[in-house]
């Protein structure tokens, strides 16, 4: 999973996910060290600015919330809310809360602290 490590709240939830993922299943790749892999996959820096990417074993990318279903039923504490999202319409919804809190995500990396000279959250569009 390639993730932006210039962004406190990105950061915050990688060092959770990382915890909760006992058997080391999900390879979490910052942004900054991604350059190679983005470009075999064809992944645009502005692709990136607005969701996580995952990369399957066989090479299958999927974003925010569909990346969420597929890695999450690799580990075991969210195995049952990534099965969740195959229910119908779930999907939809996840996406549609993704989108709102990767969006804000510097509004929570303010609150998380993120030192704003490195988060690429503040940065100027």
């Amino acid at each position: 999973m390639i993730f932006d490590d210039r962004c406190g709240f990105c950061r915050k939830s990688v060092q959770l996910l990382r915890r909760l993922d006992w058997f080391g299943a999900v390879e979490f790749v910052p942004l900054g060290q991604a350059t190679e892999l983005m470009g075999r996959h064809s992944i645009t820096s502005q692709a990136m600015e607005a969701a996580m990417h995952h990369i399957s074993p066989l090479g299958q990318v999927t974003t925010g919330a569909e990346a969420f279903r597929v890695f999450g039923k690799r580990i075991p504490l969210l195995f049952p809310g990534a099965l969740m999202l195959h229910l119908p319409f779930a999907l939809r919804l996840a996406k549609c809360v993704y989108g709102k809190v990767a969006s804000r995500r510097h509004l929570l990396s303010r609150v998380l602290r993120c030192d704003s000279t490195h988060c690429s959250t503040h940065r100027d569009r």
